[in-house]
């Protein structure tokens, strides 16, 4: 069985090159310094990087509504948005066009729909739990092949084809002890390439939770990126199959150690406040856009407590704060959140194009396009919100579009996808 040559994550010299806005250089791959630039926060508004920016309302169509968008994957003329139990296709006009495959038992169905993607060879794959369900593009069931996401106990959450064949995927930490962070396997689970762990600690008992579950995988200029949430470093994965280090995200004193990580009592649950995390990154040739966890330095609050569940209540809308770095000059910035009752109105980039939600992106359509998704109720609200009314955005006319076309919606429509393309 062939074995890649392992890149070296520690870094054992260090030189620092330079410094700028919380950007550093180590032995010239530039650092993302989260700790020395948390407080650098600045209004940043939407027309600094484009004026392209379009909302999309998903059709409603018979019983096909979600309840809310778990995913959504794209390719060039068609997406797919999904929810835990139904895998819908779209065009880009927002109709609807073909629902895949069923949730279900029986030739075809699968129990769960996990992760989906379009497959390189004009597939559409679904995962279920350990096994993946392939598709024909007209909707029509393929193939299954079982237990593939499942390698000596480990499970696999986070996964994208490399090629018609070869899927690169990350390998939970549910011990702390395991040998590998990422494989490549083949379509029917057969081991290709090891991606050694050398971040190692002990949890007694193996429990894999979402951060350790998941890492951030995607595609920019035909390359796959992959950033682990407790991994500083965003690698590309190369056409020799080697992790290449081409960034430093670090938290710094944030950072969650090894010794919380294997201890799963509730007194450290409790503590799990005091420490930040990075999510997904995104990137367009000019920027690096990093979402964020603030967790209990999160700047901004609700001016009214919202009810979370039963007599609990919460302050605040979110704790994601979306950091902006420009690869050119290494500038390093936080976009600065909003105390407001308004979940579309308290982080992301203030969208002065037409007052619409600040955009906090969740997917990458392609190299220059980003998307976020909300619930047709919350822009029906931000519409009627003092946020929206007061603000005088660039295009007025743009701001009355939109308010028409929230005015059509209904709390029971489908979810209004928004484009961004970032100008080149």
């Amino acid at each position: 069985m062939k074995r890649i040559k392992h890149i070296i994550e520690s870094i054992i010299l260090i030189i620092f090159f330079g410094c700028s806005n919380g950007q550093e250089v180590v032995n010239t791959l530039p650092v993302l310094n989260i700790e020395k630039t948390m407080n650098n926060m600045q209004e940043i508004k939407l027309s600094q990087f484009t004026d392209n920016i379009k909302y999309v309302p998903l059709e409603t169509y018979n019983d096909m509504v979600f309840t809310g968008i778990w995913e959504c994957t794209f390719s060039d003329s068609v997406f797919i948005a999904k929810d835990l139990s139904k895998c819908l296709m779209y065009n880009y006009k927002g109709e609807f066009i073909l629902k895949i495959g069923n949730k279900g038992r029986g030739p075809g169905e699968y129990q769960y729909s996990m992760n989906t993607v379009f497959g390189p060879n004009k597939k559409i794959y679904i995962q279920s739990r350990y096994d993946l369900y392939e598709y024909n593009l007209d909707g029509s069931f393929s193939k299954k092949y079982e237990n593939i996401f499942l390698h000596n106990n480990n499970f696999i959450a986070s996964w994208l084809p490399i090629h018609d064949s070869l899927i690169f995927a990350k390998v939970a930490s549910s011990t702390g002890r395991e040998e590998y962070k990422a494989l490549i396997f083949n379509i029917r689970g057969h081991i290709k390439y090891y991606f050694k762990n050398f971040i190692n600690f002990n949890r007694k008992k193996p429990l894999a939770g979402d951060s350790e579950q998941f890492a951030n995988i995607y595609t920019f200029q035909n390359k796959i990126y992959f950033k682990e949430p407790y991994n500083d470093t965003l690698f590309n994965l190369t056409e020799q199959y080697q992790l290449s280090p081409e960034y430093v995200i670090t938290l710094g004193s944030f950072t969650k150690p090894l010794s919380a990580r294997e201890d799963l009592s509730l007194e450290a649950m409790r503590k799990m406040g005091d420490y930040m995390n990075v999510g997904n990154v995104f990137q367009t040739n000019k920027y690096l856009f990093i979402d964020c966890f603030f967790s209990n330095y999160f700047p901004a609050k609700r001016l009214t407590p919202i009810i979370v569940y039963g007599d609990i209540t919460s302050m605040y809308n979110t704790k994601n704060v979306l950091g902006i770095y420009n690869r050119n000059t290494g500038d390093f910035v936080f976009c600065k959140p909003t105390s407001t009752d308004n979940p579309l109105f308290s982080s992301g980039l203030f969208n002065d194009i037409d007052a619409g939600p600040r955009f906090f992106p969740q997917k990458m359509v392609n190299d220059s396009t980003m998307v976020m998704w909300i619930d047709a109720e919350k822009l029906k609200n931000h519409v009627q919100s003092d946020d929206f009314k007061k603000l005088i955005p660039k295009y007025p006319e743009k701001k009355k579009a939109l308010e028409n076309l929230a005015n059509k919606l209904t709390v029971y429509d489908n979810t209004v996808l928004v484009f961004v393309t970032f100008n080149k």
